[in-house]
């Protein structure tokens, strides 16, 4: 719409509110600095909604392994979910091929620079069983996205700020701030389902 005198506002991609032209193209231009950082906060937002849908809950004899895994320190685990496909690695739900310990692990590509200085599996959390550790870690990748949006705002901030300071630079991050939220509207309705310690909650975070 367009006031008597005003510009007309448009739609902010992503945002509830609308914009100025001139706001606009700062919203649009400090999007497209952080957009791969978006991108990837989208990806495991999506995968972690999937992992907020499944009954973990069930015991961990109907549980089926699909792969095999041996860590640094020579032990061997059976691999029985995938809890996040990354670029460079994929993180698997894991218990001990001998003995009754869980853990989530995190596998590298071989020809990742990572793997070839750390080797190709790194134990992330261990427990007792797989939803200890499964809920455990969600609630950790929960606290890590936080984090990651929080910085992206801050990097599109500083861009709107020092490169676009006559267009209204609290608006244009306000927009940004809302597009991050609405990618991680679901995180605090899946953490009230999830049977971990709160202080974890609050204060730890994972590699992602």
């Amino acid at each position: 719409m367009k006031g008597k005198g005003q510009p007309e506002m448009q739609p902010a991609s992503g945002a509830d509110g609308e914009l100025t032209p001139s706001e606009l193209a700062a919203y649009n231009a400090a999007f497209k600095a952080v957009r791969t950082d978006f991108r990837d906060l989208e990806k495991i937002q999506e995968q972690l909604n999937r992992l907020g849908r499944i009954r973990w809950e069930r015991p961990d004899s109907n549980l089926r392994s699909f792969a095999a895994v041996t860590t640094p320190d020579g032990a061997r685990w059976n691999a029985y979910g995938l809890m996040l496909k990354l670029s460079k690695s994929e993180v698997l739900l894991c218990r001990q091929m001998e003995g009754t310990g869980w853990a989530i692990i995190q596998r590298f590509q071989p020809d990742s620079l990572y793997a070839q200085a750390h080797g190709s599996a790194e134990i992330l959390l261990g427990g007792s069983s797989a939803r200890e550790v499964a809920t455990e870690y969600i609630a950790q990748v929960e606290h890590t996205l936080r984090f990651m949006a929080s910085n992206l705002v801050a990097k599109a901030q500083k861009i709107a700020w020092e490169q676009f300071r006559e267009n209204n630079p609290a608006r244009v991050v306000q927009a940004l701030s809302e597009r991050c939220s609405q990618v991680m509207s679901n995180t605090e309705g899946m953490a009230q389902t999830q049977s971990v310690d709160d202080a974890n909650r609050r204060t730890r975070g994972i590699r992602v």
